[in-house]
């Protein structure tokens, strides 16, 4: 098999949010059932940004005003409310992320009352994580005092690179000080897990300069790294300037991927790199199990159904699909989103498990599909002979060359409907 593009797509979660559409006659309460007694995770999505980046494609809004916020905040209120209200005693959480966007971005008032609603309206189970996404600008020593008092466990920060050059190639509007002061900011904190994300292939990096910016991150001494190759989506700013990756982006990854595993750092998929000490840190990955999210831009996975309000990439779309959302007063009909076949989850189950955890159980798979994986998946067999995964009778897992390939192996396994939806997605 012949690979000349290792970077085609970032499988987070199956099926993209691209390849949703309109739903008819779908009830709520017909899938809560899903979640009692499950492994459930609660997700909160604010949208909300100081400046877009030049790479985002994800659904965020910049420069909204504070009564904004306070309409949203009011807004996902009601939305958890009635959520909850659906919910019965045997539904628990076990985990709760605040993503975005830049929740920190959240005058003070509002994010407490964010974490107020998540604990109150819904049920999360002792000792649950607690995940907050920030940006070097948005963190502050109060608000950081926040996250302490509400147990915050993860804190991840989109640092992007340590090089004044590369975070304006990226139109990142942080500066190389803002974010040291940010991370030692954090490190003065008892979070349990501090997580720095850091890009590579982007326009005019090296090698060299790249292994500068990973010394750097590797000097706060995070728990673990995020390192992702650069993507210029359709719509983002970097795309309508015309701007290309590196074309030596595979080859930086390589770099990075040792000079990570050198400092001690072990590739948990070809994104994250955890420290080797920390093999307590969850294996999950965004996007997997069952969550419900509250908000706009968040999207909740129950069983076989995916749900969320439309998605969008350009900011007038994303202001209106917002303000809709603001304007909302039933949370509870589900109009949007995904549902799986039984195909589509053997699909969704294979992409969850050989990219992201421990690999594909062979046994575990049968019993859910009564079937063999290679059956239902004949293209792994060809991964096989190339050397990207390696096949016993227990597990079939990714070699070290198959994890470098992930944006392209991954791919392979998107249905003929899905892609055929994804590619007639109009942003």
């Amino acid at each position: 098999m012949q690979i000349e593009n290792p970077y085609q797509q970032y499988m987070y979660s199956y099926p993209h949010k691209t390849a949703y559409a309109s739903l008819k006659n779908v009830q709520l309460k017909e899938y809560v059932p899903y979640l009692c007694r499950a492994e459930n995770s609660l997700y909160f999505h604010i949208p909300f940004c100081q400046y877009r980046c030049g790479y985002c494609n994800l659904f965020s809004v910049a420069g909204q005003t504070e009564q904004v916020m306070q309409e949203y905040v009011d807004a996902m209120e009601r939305h958890a409310k009635q959520f909850s209200e659906k919910m019965p005693d045997q539904v628990s959480f076990q985990d709760l992320t605040l993503g975005g966007g830049t929740p920190l971005i959240l005058p003070v008032s509002l994010l407490r009352r964010v974490f107020f609603m998540a604990k109150n309206y819904f049920s999360l189970k002792e000792n649950a994580s607690v995940v907050i996404e920030t940006s070097p600008n948005q963190t502050t020593l109060e608000k950081l005092a926040i996250l302490e008092d509400e147990g915050v466990s993860r804190i991840s920060i989109g640092v992007q690179s340590f090089q004044e050059k590369e975070l304006a190639a990226l139109c990142r509007f942080h500066d190389v000080e803002s974010a040291k002061r940010a991370l030692h900011a954090i490190k003065e904190k008892a979070f349990d897990c501090l997580n720095i994300d850091l890009i590579y292939g982007i326009p005019g990096q090296t090698t060299d300069s790249l292994l500068d910016s990973l010394r750097q991150a590797v000097a706060f001494e995070p728990e673990e790294l995020f390192v992702y190759p650069l993507y210029v989506k359709p719509e983002t700013a970097l795309y309508q300037k015309n701007v290309i990756p590196s074309s030596d982006a595979y080859t930086m990854y390589c770099h990075v991927r040792e000079f990570l595993k050198a400092e001690g750092y072990q590739p948990h998929s070809m994104r994250r790199f955890v420290k080797a000490s920390d093999a307590s840190l969850p294996e999950s990955s965004c996007g997997f199990g069952n969550t419900v999210s509250i908000g706009c831009g968040g999207r909740s996975y129950i069983g076989n159904l995916h749900f969320c309000m439309p998605y969008a990439v350009k900011q007038e779309h994303c202001r209106s699909i917002l303000d809709t959302y603001l304007q909302t007063k039933d949370y509870l009909q589900i109009s949007h989103g995904f549902l799986l076949s039984p195909d589509e989850q053997k699909r969704r189950y294979v992409i969850r498990h050989i990219l992201f955890g421990k690999g594909i159980n062979c046994k575990d798979y049968r019993n859910h599909f009564s079937k063999r994986v290679q059956e239902d998946f004949p293209v792994i067999e060809e991964w096989e002979q190339n050397g990207y995964v390696t096949i016993t009778n227990d597990f079939i897992t990714l070699t070290e060359q198959g994890v470098s390939l992930s944006d392209c192996l991954g791919p392979q396994l998107i249905s003929f409907d899905v892609r055929r939806k994804m590619e007639g997605f109009k942003k």
